[in-house]
């Protein structure tokens, strides 16, 4: 048996590839995780637990917390939390003690990443901190 997380285009392969010798497949191909704060939960632990989950592995885990839903009373706080625990996120060289946001997989994840955060502004949504690209740490 085959048990395989990540996208739809490497699942596909996998499926290819284990039907040659007909092994059982079990898929895990992603969604939108997304972490639901109800309302009077504690916002600003459920905020930075949130924002930690949203970035574990440089956000590159199929479990990883990829929007934040809250009531609309709460957002405003919400939304500046997020922002204070997303900005101690520093970005660096994977063995620098400092850093707690390493490179993301590949140039082209990289550049999938910028392209939501371009899509996320074209489409009207508010960009509370970061980002650009990281700055070259060689």
């Amino acid at each position: 048996m085959v048990s395989f997380t990540g996208s739809p285009r490497a699942g596909r392969r996998v499926g290819e590839l284990a039907a040659r010798t007909i092994k059982r497949v079990v898929l895990e191909l992603g969604g939108k995780s997304a972490n639901v704060i109800l309302p009077g939960a504690d916002l600003k632990t459920a905020v930075k637990v949130g924002v930690a989950n949203a970035f574990l592995n440089q956000g590159q885990t199929c479990s990883a917390w990829t929007r934040m839903l809250v009531a609309l009373d709460s957002y405003d706080e919400c939304a500046e939390l997020a922002a204070s625990f997303a900005e101690g996120y520093l970005a660096g060289p994977p063995l620098d003690p400092a850093t707690r946001l390493g490179p993301v997989v590949s140039a082209a994840q990289r550049e999938r990443v910028l392209g939501y955060i371009e899509a996320g502004d074209s489409e009207g949504a508010a960009l509370l901190t970061g980002g650009g690209r990281a700055s070259s740490w060689r």
